[in-house]
């Protein structure tokens, strides 16, 4: 077996729900030297998304915090074995990779890595989604020079005409044009709007998740039995 499929299979039976390679370079000044991006899924466990459709959103942000904490624990054990291997890593957790709260961007996205790593899409919401999940997922990532076979990118969004996140924003921030990767951000959502609700919420103990619990995908995952 590869080195590279031998890494997967660790980032697998590590915890991760999907791992993809993506070339990531010239994405971030401040990663210069890390050319490839590991993208990191983790499904969302399915008595967190019901939390959020039980508006129990204390308990939802702690059981979502958990699932951040074990990416970030993976992250570290991915870098570990690649460096290792005698190549350099960085694990790209949230504290390493700082996110701007006002514009809820980071410096470099998760999704980017992962949309490139051919593991999914920008849904309507702007929300990460992947066939198997829908948007219930947290992502992660590794930066690294290991030589890796590269996914394929995905540029279009694979959603069908299900308006479901749109219809269950609270704030009509979401906009009705489908995302590719020519589009900036604020071409399919008010992120001022949104990051504002967010904010508010957030402060006030509650939350703002229902793009994802209505995601249509979200809700396949979530009847299905073959995952826990």
């Amino acid at each position: 077996m590869s080195e590279m499929n031998e890494l997967k299979d660790y980032l697998i039976n590590s915890g991760a729900s999907k791992v993809g390679f993506a070339d990531v370079n010239g994405l971030a000044s401040e990663f210069v030297d890390f050319p490839n991006g590991i993208s990191l899924v983790l499904k969302i466990p399915k008595e967190t998304i019901q939390l959020v459709k039980d508006e129990e959103y204390e308990a939802y942000w702690k059981s979502f915090h958990r699932q951040i904490g074990k990416l970030t624990k993976i992250s570290h054990k991915g870098e570990r074995y690649i460096k290792n291997l005698g190549y350099d890593a960085f694990a790209l957790t949230m504290k390493r990779n700082e996110c701007d709260m006002e514009k809820l961007l980071s410096i470099l996205p998760y999704k980017t890595i992962a949309t490139k790593a051919g593991l999914g899409w920008i849904g309507r919401s702007a929300l990460f989604v992947t066939p198997e999940y829908g948007s219930a997922v947290a992502l992660g990532g590794i930066l690294t020079n290991m030589p890796l076979e590269l996914g394929t990118p995905i540029t279009d969004s694979e959603c069908d005409e299900c308006t479901n996140c749109q219809d269950a924003c609270p704030v009509d921030a979401i906009n009705p044009q489908k995302w590719n990767d020519r589009l900036n951000r604020e071409d399919i959502i008010d992120i001022r709007t949104c990051g504002e609700y967010i904010i508010d919420q957030y402060k006030a103990g509650l939350g703002c998740t229902k793009c994802m619990s209505e995601c249509k995908l979200t809700q396949e995952y979530l009847k299905r039995d073959d995952d826990d």
